[in-house]
């Protein structure tokens, strides 16, 4: 007891005690008692400055949630971002692929701002984490502010299903509402402002209500994010179309083309599995059967946007003309006051097999609008940009891009209608002619950082691009994984896709397997999943041999037999229940081994 209390009353230690000596003996009395209250002085500010250091650390960084499919979701994150910089809110911004979501009851001001793809899915990239937050290993969330932007769209059953979701699970954890969910359609970019200045107001609110003393300066203020030329949906890049040319044999049932851009001086960087953006323009001819067909003069004009602008020109570049869906058809049988439309609509199977069968001017000129046939702007969706996987690297190729276009046909009393985007790039836009582009990160969908991982690449149809990518890098790298593809077409000697350029990586010895899978050649149709489950016990080793994973194409079939298929790998080849051989294929893809690229 005796030795405590000495250690309490002289905290120095002998040897501090005679440096302090030696010193404070060359100053005077008055100096020594001004020394005394700096001392003093100097532990309550480092004390000060620790206690607000904490109360930043552990309360005042906001962590921003992007989880993305096309790229809109990432760009408003670094949006709200740079918003948090200008106003000198610390923030951490986060892609959810690489999100720690265990660690999620750590934070304090969280802020997800998720797409919504497939059947109400989460964005790929976001997959993992919500699994988690939705299972019973979620923790509580404890002094826990949250916001949840959707980004989705209305022609879809289950609209912002996903942030839907993710709104619903953190308060059912325990978190509090900052803002009210914003569920936003394409046009998304005035609500988003609106709603990052509001929250922001709410989380200087949230600051004050914490701690009024705190200086906000010491809080730093980062540079904001932005890359060396970083051209957008709404800032694209003007490029030029180099080559246009189909790949397929003259007796295929699909139009594909391989398309070349010049990107020469744009400063344009991108990375394989990255993906283009593609603005592009309405068919006129399509444009005047669609005005004829509601007795509109094309020299009609209309304001829009605060300006007068011909319908002509109005649905060549704002408006989708091209792709039907369920709550255009509900809407247009309201307009066209169609009893056969309206019985429909009380049938959603009917309602659905339809929109996906029926194009918008086919709906049209069975179901004709007898007057103020305008209305029919209000119901049109606006045009929005086509997304294509990028199948060229920049390694190689430098100032080009490279994509893979299946052109889209229907067909009505014999006459052909295109695809909105790729009828523009196959056969309105010539050699030399100006197209609008941007990249879009795709970040979830990646080479691994080790050249000498071996990777099983799968895909069907133009779902082989961005494979054409990976092989180029690893060529360039001089890569020593091996690589295998699997890929699947309807015939042998009209689809095989590349065929010389994989034949060429063959040879070469850098592609170390192909196995191809053609649906129409034989009686019996075969799919990737037939090929994938006949070399089983050969993949498996690849997977023990620490190999990655990619499959790109289809979300609704393929991509859904190819899983179910891995399923089957596991449990065979590894003595595994179906429980631990889910859990597995979510061990491979939380270690970014197992990753896709659907649509």
């Amino acid at each position: 007891m005796e030795d405590i209390e000495k250690d309490y009353l002289l905290p120095l230690n002998e040897k501090k005690i005679a440096i302090l000596e030696t010193v404070s003996s060359n100053f005077s009395t008055t100096e020594q008692i001004w020394l005394s209250g700096y001392f003093w002085g100097l532990s309550k500010r480092k004390k000060n400055k620790s206690s607000i250091e904490d109360i930043v650390s552990n309360e005042f960084i906001v962590t921003i949630l992007s989880a993305s499919q096309t790229g809109n979701a990432r760009e408003l994150s670094k949006l709200l971002y740079e918003k948090c910089n200008l106003m000198n809110i610390q923030a951490n911004l986060v892609n959810a692929f690489d999100y720690q979501f265990k660690k999620i009851n750590k934070e304090k001001i969280f802020i997800i701002i998720t797409s919504t793809q497939g059947e109400g899915e989460p964005p790929e990239e976001a997959l993992d984490f919500y699994n988690f937050l939705m299972s019973k290993k979620a923790p509580k969330l404890n002094n826990f502010y949250y916001s949840v932007f959707g980004l989705g769209d209305r022609s879809y059953n289950l609209f912002c299903q996903s942030g839907k979701d993710f709104d619903k699970r953190l308060y059912e954890l325990g978190g509090i509402q900052l803002l009210n969910r914003v569920d936003a359609d394409i046009e998304y970019i005035e609500i988003a402002k609106k709603w990052c200045d509001d929250l922001l107001k709410k989380i200087n609110l949230l600051f004050q209500s914490v701690n009024n003393t705190i200086d906000r300066n010491i809080l730093g203020k980062k540079e904001s994010v932005s890359s060396v030329m970083n051209y957008t949906k709404e800032k694209p890049f003007f490029a030029k179309l180099s080559i246009n040319k189909k790949i397929t044999g003259r007796y295929s049932i699909r139009d594909i083309r391989h398309i070349e851009i010049d990107i020469t001086n744009s400063g344009i960087v991108y990375k394989p599995g990255d993906v283009l953006g593609i603005w592009y323009e309405n068919d006129p001819c399509l444009i005047k059967e669609f005005l004829e067909l509601l007795n509109i003069k094309e020299d009609t004009v209309i304001k829009f946007n605060e300006e007068d602008k011909l319908i002509f020109n109005l649905l060549k570049y704002h408006f989708e003309l091209t792709v039907n869906n369920i709550h255009i058809v509900s809407s247009y049988a309201k307009l066209s006051n169609s009893k056969m439309l309206k019985n429909m609509v009380l049938d959603k199977e009917q309602l659905k097999l339809y929109a996906d069968k029926v194009s918008i001017i086919n709906m049209i000129r069975e179901y004709p609008i007898k007057e103020n046939s305008l209305r029919i702007l209000k119901i049109l969706r606006p045009m929005t940009p086509r997304l294509y996987s990028i199948s060229s690297s920049l390694s190689e190729v430098e100032n080009e891009i490279h994509i893979t276009v299946r052109v889209l046909k229907s067909f009505h009393k014999g006459k052909i209608y295109l695809g909105g985007a790729s009828g523009y790039l196959a056969h309105r836009v010539q050699e030399e002619d100006t197209l609008k582009i941007f990249i879009v990160e795709n970040n979830h969908f990646r080479l691994p950082a080790d050249n000498n991982i071996p990777i099983i690449m799968i895909c069907a149809g133009t779902g082989i691009a961005p494979f054409r990518a990976f092989m180029q890098e690893r060529d360039f790298q001089n890569a020593k994984g091996k690589n295998w593809l699997f890929f699947g077409n309807p015939s042998f000697t009209e689809d095989f896709l590349y065929q010389i350029e994989w034949q060429r990586y063959f040879k070469k010895g850098l592609l170390t397997n192909i196995d191809l899978a053609w649906s129409r050649d034989q009686k019996n149709k075969i799919y990737v999943q037939d090929k994938i489950r006949e070399k089983g016990d050969k993949i498996w080793s690849w997977i023990k041999e620490g190999a990655y994973i990619y499959i790109c194409g289809d979300a609704s079939n393929m991509a859904k037999g190819v899983e179910s298929t891995f399923l089957d790998i596991f449990i065979q080849y590894d003595n595994m229940n179906l429980v631990q051989a889910k859990k597995f294929l979510n061990h491979l893809r939380i270690e970014k081994r197992y990753q896709r690229d659907l649509y």
